[in-house]
């Protein structure tokens, strides 16, 4: 039976490639590499909660992952999370007992009166990590089953062509109004701005579709305002809720006809 994959060298690669995850676990890192003292287990604890509460509100989206293996590498952390949580316990379990080693707090023996002491909280932890660790293993097929599914998704390589794409999804209802000129197609990194402008139309109105460094962003014709030399701006927030520079192209469609459909319906009555 082939092992589960280990995606220890994929969270590193992450961590190489992507500003973001690298900006998110540094901290942590640098923290965790340093840490000796109360201020740094309280920091670390805390800062493990909110992770791992983040994680929950980031997964609860429709559009957390896009493959079967982002799905690998997330359970493949989850379970790290799991094991060494269930080991932190014990370890927490080993802390107590240093304080009260040190005259700090009394650690009497187990309750005999039902009634639940410090002896007995230790004795819980370390129950519920054991009970952690025995289930684990099960987790191992399921991370080994997501890794090696079959998926048809094929991420753009870069800005422009996650720009074409959403292109061809639009069909006839979009176009290319960008000159050759102004197109950097190819041009430094994957998730630099290509310069390619698209104009979406939609009933009495047409939209301009682009990414910069800020972000995507979808300008409303109607909106601009119009100079002597007929150079449009615009005011007030053009960007979407989309951030990554190579989004899932059906990703971005949703958004951009979410984002039509509101300006569409106008403004909710107060």
């Amino acid at each position: 039976m082939t092992e589960a994959p280990d995606l220890h060298l994929r969270w590193s690669d992450l961590e190489d490639s992507s500003g973001y995850v690298n900006d998110l676990v540094g901290s942590a890192e640098q923290a965790a590499d340093d840490a000796n003292e109360p201020a740094d287990t309280l920091a670390l604890a805390v800062t493990a909660a909110i992770a791992s509460e983040g994680l929950g509100k980031a997964l609860a989206h429709e559009w957390a992952l896009y493959t079967p293996q982002d799905a690998a590498v997330v359970a493949s952390a989850i379970s790290a999370t799991l094991h060494d949580s269930a080991a932190n316990l014990h370890l927490l379990e080993q802390a107590v007992r240093h304080i009260a080693a040190r005259g700090e707090v009394s650690l009497p023996g187990p309750s005999e009166s039902g009634e639940d002491n410090l002896a007995d909280a230790l004795d819980h932890l370390t129950a519920v990590a054991d009970q952690v660790q025995a289930h684990l293993k099960l987790l191992t097929p399921a991370i080994r089953t997501l890794d090696a599914s079959p998926c048809s998704y094929q991420a753009p390589q870069d800005v422009h062509d996650t720009v074409m794409a959403v292109a061809a999804l639009f069909g006839d209802q979009a176009k290319i109004i960008t000159s050759l000129e102004d197109c950097h197609a190819g041009q430094g990194d994957a998730d630099d701005p290509c310069g390619c402008v698209l104009e979406i139309s939609a009933p009495g109105e047409r939209y301009f579709f682009d990414y910069s460094d800020s972000g995507w962003s979808l300008l409303r014709h109607g909106a601009a305002v119009t100079d002597a030399e007929g150079d449009m701006s615009w005011t007030g927030s053009s960007g979407l809720d989309v951030k990554e520079a190579i989004a899932h192209p059906h990703q971005l469609v949703e958004e951009i006809r979410r984002t039509m459909d509101l300006d569409i319906a106008g403004p909710t009555p107060e």
